[in-house]
């Protein structure tokens, strides 16, 4: 019987990276609100091009949860901007970041 063998995959090709329009498109959200979220600091793009040369912001699977979690706060619960920022806060304590 043949033993199956692991291969161990680096991180960095685990790592999903999408740009600015395609997070958008998966998530719904327009570009107004996403600056506006970027301005509250509650999504941030993710730096993984040390070059600079990406043609727009990268964002990782983490963020596309983040933006689909405030869509989702703001539109279908109505929850308001200082409501959202209390509840953001609150989970990144539960998370540990």
């Amino acid at each position: 019987m043949k033993r199956r063998v692991r291969r161990k995959t680096s991180a960095a090709r685990d790592v999903m990276l999408i740009g600015r329009s395609a997070l958008r498109l998966l998530s719904g959200v327009s570009e107004h609100e996403l600056v506006l979220w970027e301005r509250e600091q509650w999504i941030e793009p993710v730096d993984y091009d040390a070059s600079g040369d990406a043609a727009e912001p990268l964002y990782d699977a983490a963020a596309l949860r983040r933006v689909r979690l405030i869509r989702t706060l703001a539109d279908e619960l109505e929850v308001n901007t200082p409501g959202i920022d209390v509840i953001l806060h609150l989970l990144d304590q539960f998370d540990g970041r």
